[in-house]
C-alpha cells in the first residue's frame, strides 16, 4: 500500500513539474512575440522613382542614405541655405524627413514633420558640456498631397524659413552653422530612431551662404519650372540632387566633389544604438512612467511562475533569485535582438525594469498555493 502511494506521489510530482514546465515555455513564448514582432530584421525598402518626374516615392519604412559623409568646410561657417523639395502623403504622426549623422552628434541636424507643422532641432554641447537641443517650429507648414519647395536659410543674424519661396518666419535666435549641414545625409527617417516619413522628395539643396530673398524665387522657379528656366549655378552649392536618374540605386550629386546618394535594399535605423544606458533614456514625463510601469507588470508572472516552478528544487530563497536571475537574462537576449529590428528599441532600462518585474513575481509566488491549483484542475495534461 505504502509502495503504491509512493509511486503515485512520484507520478503526481512528474506530472505538475510538467505542467508547470510548459507554463514556463508558455510564458517565454508570449515575451519573445511580445517584445520581438514583426521579427523581420531585414523589411523591405519602400523607395521607389516616381515614373512621371523627378524624384522618389517613401511608400513605407523608406531609407536613403548618402554613400559618403558631406562635407562642408571653408567660407563663412555662420551662413548656410537649404532647399527641400518635398510632397508630403499625410499630416498625421511624427515623422524624420532629412537629417545629418555624425558619430559624435547622432541628432545633429533634424528636419522633422509634426502633424503638419515644420519642427527643426539641432543638438549641441553648451558651458557645461550637456547637450540641449534648440528647436523651432512653423505651423500648418505642410499640407497632405501638395507640392513645397521647403527653405531654410540661415546666417549672423538667425534664421529664415520659406515655403515656396513666401518668406513665413524667421528665428533670431536660432543660427545653424555649416558643420550642422555636414556628416552623413539620412533621408526618410531618423538615423538613430524608427521615425519613417511618408511623401515624396524631388529635390534636395545645400549652400554654402545665406540665400536672398530674389535667390530663393529664383531657385523656388527653377524647382518648380524645370531645368529649362533660369538653370541653377553651382558656385555656392556644396550639394544638389535633382533625383533625376528615376531608375537604379544610386541619386547624383550636380557637385562633382560630393557624395551620392544610396537607396539600399532593405531598411533599416543606419545607426541605431545598442542597450543606450537608462541615463540617457530617462525622461521626466508621463510616458516614461507609464513605459516603466509597464515593463515592470509585463515580467511578473514570468518571475511568478518560474519561482514556482523552480521552487520543486530549491528552496524558497533560491527559487526567488534563480527565477530573478532568469529575468534578467531573458530581458537581456530580447534588448539585443532588438537593436536588430527597425521598429523596437534597444536600452538597459528596460533589463532594469524587466528584472524588477521577474523578482516582485517571484517575491509574490506561493509555490503550495499554486501546485494546489495545479493539482485539483482538470484542465491541464494527465499523462
Amino acid at each position: 500500500m505504502r509502495q503504491a502511494l509512493s509511486v503515485n506521489d512520484t507520478l503526481g510530482a512528474q506530472r505538475e513539474k510538467k505542467r508547470l514546465g510548459i507554463l514556463c515555455g508558455i510564458a517565454i513564448i508570449a515575451l519573445l512575440i511580445g517584445t520581438l514582432w514583426p521579427l523581420n530584421p531585414f523589411p523591405p525598402n519602400r523607395v521607389s522613382w516616381l515614373p512621371d518626374t523627378n524624384g522618389v516615392r517613401f511608400g513605407g519604412p523608406g531609407l536613403v542614405v548618402s554613400k559618403a559623409p558631406l562635407r562642408t568646410e571653408g567660407g563663412d561657417k555662420n551662413s548656410c541655405g537649404l532647399e527641400l523639395l518635398l510632397r508630403p502623403a499625410s499630416i498625421e504622426g511624427s515623422y524624420t524627413i532629412l537629417s545629418f549623422y555624425a558619430p559624435n552628434n547622432p541628432r545633429q541636424f533634424l528636419v522633422r514633420q509634426w502633424t503638419d507643422g515644420l519642427l527643426v532641432t539641432h543638438a549641441m554641447a553648451n558651458a557645461q558640456n550637456k547637450e540641449q537641443k534648440p528647436k523651432f517650429d512653423v505651423d500648418h507648414a505642410f499640407q497632405q498631397g501638395k507640392l513645397l519647395l521647403l527653405t531654410i536659410t540661415s546666417g549672423p543674424s538667425g534664421t529664415v524659413v520659406y515655403l515656396n519661396a513666401s518668406q513665413t518666419q524667421s528665428f533670431s535666435r536660432f543660427t545653424i552653422s555649416r558643420g550642422e549641414l555636414s556628416g552623413q545625409i539620412v533621408m526618410g527617417t531618423s538615423p538613430v530612431d524608427y521615425q519613417p516619413w511618408p511623401g515624396e522628395i524631388r529635390g534636395l539643396a545645400i549652400y554654402a551662404k545665406e540665400l536672398t530673398a530674389s535667390e530663393v524665387s529664383q531657385h523656388y522657379r527653377n524647382w518648380i519650372g524645370g531645368h529649362g528656366v533660369d538653370p541653377p549655378h553651382l558656385d555656392d552649392v556644396i550639394a544638389r540632387y535633382d533625383f533625376s536618374e528615376r531608375a537604379g540605386r544610386e541619386i547624383h550629386n550636380s557637385v562633382a566633389s560630393g557624395p551620392s546618394l544610396e537607396i539600399p535594399g532593405h531598411f533599416g535605423i543606419p545607426h541605431k544604438a545598442m542597450l543606450t544606458s537608462a541615463i540617457k533614456e530617462f525622461e521626466a514625463n508621463r510616458r516614461y512612467v507609464i513605459d516603466v510601469l509597464l515593463n515592470i507588470a509585463g515580467f511578473v508572472p514570468l518571475g511568478f511562475i518560474f519561482c514556482v516552478y523552480l521552487s520543486l528544487t530549491r528552496t524558497r530563497r533560491r527559487a526567488i533569485l534563480s527565477a530573478t536571475f532568469v529575468g534578467g537574462i531573458l530581458s537581456f537576449a530580447i534588448e539585443v535582438l532588438q537593436a536588430y529590428i527597425p521598429q523596437r528599441v534597444s536600452g538597459t532600462t528596460d533589463i532594469i525594469t524587466n528584472t524588477l518585474g521577474s523578482a516582485l513575481g517571484a517575491v509574490l509566488a506561493q509555490p503550495s498555493m499554486i501546485r494546489t491549483i495545479l493539482g485539483r484542475t482538470k484542465l491541464w495534461i494527465t499523462n
